[in-house]
């Protein structure tokens, strides 16, 4: 069995596990390019020479700047984006703020599908 990381910042949760980087963000919450720094972050100090997936799991209600897509682009070995919602209405969103990353992005209703995909992909790259 992997290890597997947390961390409780003041506006999400991160957990680590193998591969994958999953994400939730608080209730309320306005998601800004900046908070890319904190991601980089985690990146750098798990997966410093190795691809990951970030899995973004939206359980609550939150705003997304969609220009904080094209600065997740810049990081080299984040391969994928994928969004998990609930609603048609954050599946619509979730579609728009695709727009604007440049790399592999999907949107699932599920939790396990997702987690499927990002696998895949990721040892489509090893």
């Amino acid at each position: 069995m992997s290890k597997f990381y947390h961390y409780d910042l003041d506006y999400c949760e991160i957990f680590v596990i193998e591969n994958l980087i999953i994400k939730q963000i608080r209730e309320g919450e306005i998601v800004v390019p900046q908070y890319i720094n904190e991601l980089e972050k985690v990146i750098d100090k798990h997966f410093k020479n190795k691809l990951t997936v970030y899995l973004s799991n939206r359980t609550f209600s939150y705003s997304v700047d969609p220009l904080i897509y094209k600065e997740a682009s810049k990081i080299d070995n984040l391969i994928g984006i994928g969004i998990i919602v609930s609603t048609d209405n954050g599946m619509n969103n979730a579609k728009f703020e695709g727009e604007f990353y440049n790399k592999k992005f999907e949107v699932f209703r599920s939790f396990s599908k997702a987690t499927n995909w990002a696998r895949k992909i990721l040892s489509t790259n090893d």
